[in-house]
């Protein structure tokens, strides 16, 4: 053998070599799209194993308790969009996972299972999506912006969510530092808007508005990808966060793979996706971590973003409306007449607020009044009624009267002491807690604030109520801010909010459900378990504890 054909041989397997080597380092071989394919052909296969259905059909064909085993809606999205699946039987099962009247689940649950409804042929009233939509409650809002994208209606107005974008240009659950994964999902909502996909129409100068705060966002996005490709939230460089990015990217037409302001050291956002891919085809959360079912969900959701991107298709969350269900979701809630209180119900109200009043007011009120009139008899008697006696007089009056009416006067006995309960229908129990700063400096070794502690309820009763019945009863400092379905708990034992940070307060959980509405919305149940615990990074350094 001549040393030319030595030497050509040896450059064939050097070459093949380093294609081999690229195939390694890139997680799969040929174009992108083509890897996108891979990627979901393992997520499918993943999907049917972990449920013993023979196809992703028979998955979805198949019975309530494995259907719902699993992420339903996550996987739905993906598998609706690509045309593939026929979701009737699908559509029969999923009527009972929509949540009925009496459903407790955080706002954005609510909106998400309900477009799963609306998408498969349901009519979901629009006053019941804006009762869901909460301001300052931004997944509720990016969900309730969805739902406006492909129905038309708009239910609040977009400003809402231009207000809570942070000075770096990111949005965030709470404070002002820009989260990746929250910044992405908002921007899925906003993108719509800006390449004219959305049902909406909107003044120029809304859409000017909408186009700089999706820009700012972008630019975000690019400044918080890190130097492997990859995009991090709470701390953990992990799959979902970056298959978020890629839904948004997609939204707004940028590839992904060739966008150079998402290329990092020979890397971008669908390379990375190797990083968290296992031999079986299925995804985990972070490197070190087993396969998790909704970060194969999330990862399909982005592989489908994409394709669609390529193809020309709408973003992932346009969706066009199948007529599969036979019902009307009014009837799985309350009519406007069993929401309006009967005459005898409003005069039994009236009557228990005038009996709420405290007596020592109407007193008080009678001695100024008396008072009042004296005072000016003396200065008639005095020759001093003049103009300028008479309004002092008055206005020292008005401000005793308002001072009596306005301000709520107990003794601290009275008001540590526990509230009797006239008509309890059960117990539940409440602890306090703040594992996740216990022992640091400045800081109380015991985590336990309040042991777990049993409390009569009524009927009506709130999460918040509980709260501040047992803070009182236990002279425990409670601060909090609003009233009503608005009441945001500030501080608990002399420990607020951003303590520890920009991501740091407390939340709470009802039978270990972390909700998004507010305690003073969260009505309770006899035998409910409810934790309000304070946390360093927005409930993340919770999650998988007790």
């Amino acid at each position: 053998m001549s040393f030319g054909k030595l030497g050509q041989r040896f450059l064939c397997v050097l070459l093949s070599a380093l294609c081999a080597f690229a195939a390694i380092h890139a997680g799969f071989t040929g174009s992108a799209e083509e890897a996108s394919n891979q990627y979901e052909e393992g997520i499918l296969s993943y999907l049917t194993g972990s449920s013993s259905a023979e196809s992703v059909q028979a998955w979805l064909d198949g019975p309530e308790e494995e259907l719902f085993r699993h992420p339903v809606e996550w996987y739905f999205l993906p598998l609706y969009q690509s045309g593939k699946y026929d979701f009737t039987l699908f559509a029969s099962a999923y009527k009972s996972r929509i949540p009925t009247a009496d459903s407790k689940m955080a706002n954005s649950t609510w909106l998400n299972r309900m477009m799963t409804a609306w998408a498969l042929g349901a009519d979901v009233p629009a006053e019941e999506i804006k009762a869901h939509i909460v301001p300052g409650d931004i997944m509720s809002l990016v969900y309730g912006l969805h739902f406006a994208n492909n129905t038309g209606v708009l239910y609040f107005s977009p400003s809402e969510l231009f207000k809570l974008q942070c000075e770096d240009g990111g949005f965030s659950l709470r404070g002002d530092v820009g989260d990746v994964d929250v910044t992405a999902m908002t921007l899925q909502a906003l993108t719509p808007l800006v390449t004219g996909q959305s049902r909406l129409s909107l003044s120029e100068e809304e859409k000017k508005s909408i186009a700089e705060t999706v820009e700012r966002a972008t630019d975000y996005l690019a400044r918080a990808q890190l130097d492997n490709g990859g995009f991090q939230s709470f701390g953990a460089d992990n799959c979902e966060s970056t298959c978020q990015v890629i839904i948004a990217l997609c939204g707004l037409g940028i590839d992904p793979a060739t966008d150079s302001r998402f290329q990092k050291n020979g890397e971008n956002p669908l390379t990375t996706l190797r990083r968290f891919r296992t031999a079986d085809g299925a995804f985990i959360h972070k490197e070190g971590d087993a396969p998790a079912d909704i970060t194969a969900a999330e990862t399909l959701c982005a592989l489908t973003a994409y394709e669609r991107m390529l193809a020309g298709q709408s973003s992932l969350y346009m969706l066009t409306r199948s007529l599969l269900m036979e019902f009307d979701v009014e009837e799985l809630t309350p009519t406007p007449e069993a929401l309006t209180p009967t005459q005898t119900e409003k005069s039994e109200a009236k009557t228990e607020a005038k009996n709420s009043i405290p007596r020592y007011r109407f007193y008080v009120t009678g001695a100024v009044i008396v008072l009042l009139l004296i005072a000016l008899a003396v200065l008639k008697g005095l020759k001093r009624f003049t103009k300028k006696n008479v309004l002092l007089s008055v206005g020292m009056a008005a401000v005793l009267l308002i001072i009596t009416w306005f301000t709520r006067f107990e003794s601290v006995e009275k008001h540590y002491s526990g509230t009797e309960k006239t008509n309890p229908i059960g117990e539940v129990t409440i602890t306090i807690r703040c594992d996740t700063i216990a022992g640091e400096q400045g800081d109380p070794a015991d985590p336990v604030i309040l042991p777990v502690t049993g409390v009569q309820i009524e009927k009506g009763e709130t999460a918040f109520a509980v709260l501040e019945q047992i803070t009182k009863e236990n002279r425990i400092p409670m601060d909090f801010t609003g009233s009503g379905n608005s009441v945001y708990v500030k501080g608990i034992a002399g420990l607020y909010e951003f303590d520890y940070g920009n991501l740091s307060g407390w939340i709470y959980l009802i039978n270990g459900e972390e909700m998004s509405i507010g305690c003073g919305a969260a009505e309770v149940s006899p035998g409910d378990r409810i934790e309000f615990l304070y946390t360093k990074m927005l409930g993340d350094d919770l999650r998988g504890t007790e």
